[in-house]
């Protein structure tokens, strides 16, 4: 019987854990971290502090927190820290930091939906039925809410300030939501859901002001698994359940990037990388890929600086095509002091006494 590894995917804020690791593993570049004796059991779900200073592991019926070694290679050590509010709490679907580090919340099969204060651990919201199970949970930028899906299909928003339950997201009778995703670009507050529809992926938005909903666009040509969203908020990740990943344009709501068979199963985990460059994508057939983003985007300034390039470059085309020698010479027009004097009368007229001596006069 192998041990259990735990593998660090360089990408922060997610890190992968599997056992007796495929031969054919796509990760290619991976360093155990961590071994896990098989006393523990396996690591069902992982989640990086905010921090980057530790990480917190969820088995069967315990917990744990792992220090991350800040000097040199990236080792996990095991906390002293207790976590005596955690224990016992039974199997967590999903798990995950506030983006400020100050709340943990978790999800687990039995629909049981906590918040905890972090590092206290003291529990902030206790609802033992949100969900018949929760499939995913995600905080808002500025901590204020937290959305959650279950397997049922239905979507819930907690206000974490009062905490209670805010609103839950209306849908067809053909919907069923998936994964719930808010903004990070702090300009825009919306929240992205995933949906399925018959066979086919599609993800609503809807507006943090009033709930309502803006609108849905279809994806995926199979139900979507996975769902992302990049730290800069312009990029959404999707994995479906055929394999395969797509990179959506947030501002245009419009697939950017097609990794087809990215996975022989269904993908069950994506992370973008801190700069959005690449995105991280964990398959059901225990294979991890990293995929390089083909992302680039005109900047504002860019756009002006070529503007004024471009304006430049007309005028000083404009200079030499009227000036150079090559140009037409019937173009090239007196000016100013070089300009001819006016012809006199004479040359005109002629000269008076030529018409007296013409006619005899």
């Amino acid at each position: 019987m192998c041990e259990t590894m735990v593998t660090a995917a360089l990408f922060h804020g997610m890190i992968c854990s599997r056992s007796c690791f495929n031969q054919r593993e796509l990760l290619r570049w991976e360093n155990t971290i961590y071994s896990i004796s098989p006393e523990d059991g396996l690591p069902l779900r992982l989640a990086v502090h905010p921090s980057g200073d530790g990480v917190i592991c969820f088995f069967a019926n315990s917990c744990k927190f792992f220090e991350i070694n800040p000097k040199g290679a990236c080792k996990l050590k095991a906390s002293e820290r207790e976590l005596p509010l955690l224990q016992g709490l039974g199997i967590q679907n999903c798990i995950c930091f506030s983006g400020d580090g100050s709340l943990l919340a978790t999800g687990g099969k039995d629909g049981h939906l906590r918040i905890f204060a972090w590092p206290s651990c003291e529990i902030a919201l206790d609802e033992s039925q949100s969900h018949r199970s929760i499939q995913d949970i995600d905080f808002s930028l500025d901590s204020g809410y937290l959305a959650s899906t279950g397997e049922e299909g239905a979507c819930r928003v907690w206000n974490i300030v009062e905490l209670e339950s805010l609103v839950r997201l209306e849908r067809e009778k053909d919907e069923k939501f998936g994964y719930c995703r808010f903004s990070r670009d702090g300009t825009q507050a919306f929240l992205f859901v995933s949906i399925t529809r018959g066979k086919r992926g599609y993800v609503g938005v809807w507006n943090m002001m009033d709930w309502s909903k803006l609108g849905l666009k279809k994806l995926a040509d199979a139900s979507i698994s996975a769902l992302a969203i990049s730290r800069d908020g312009k990029s959404l990740g999707l994995g479906t359940i055929e394999g395969d990943v797509a990179v959506v344009l947030v501002r245009r709501m419009e697939v950017t990037q097609l990794i087809g068979s990215a996975h022989s199963l269904s993908v069950t985990g994506l992370e973008f990388s801190k700069h959005g460059r690449s995105l991280l994508s964990l398959g059901a057939d225990s294979s991890a890929r990293v995929s390089r983003l083909k992302k680039f985007e005109w900047k504002e300034w860019q756009l002006y600086a070529m503007l004024l390039g471009m304006i430049a470059f007309s005028g000083l085309l404009f200079l030499l095509f009227f000036q150079s020698s090559l140009s037409d010479d019937f173009w090239q027009f007196p000016m100013g002091r070089e300009q001819p004097a006016r012809p006199p009368r004479e040359a005109i007229w002629g000269h008076p006494g030529s018409l007296d001596e013409s006619y005899g006069l």
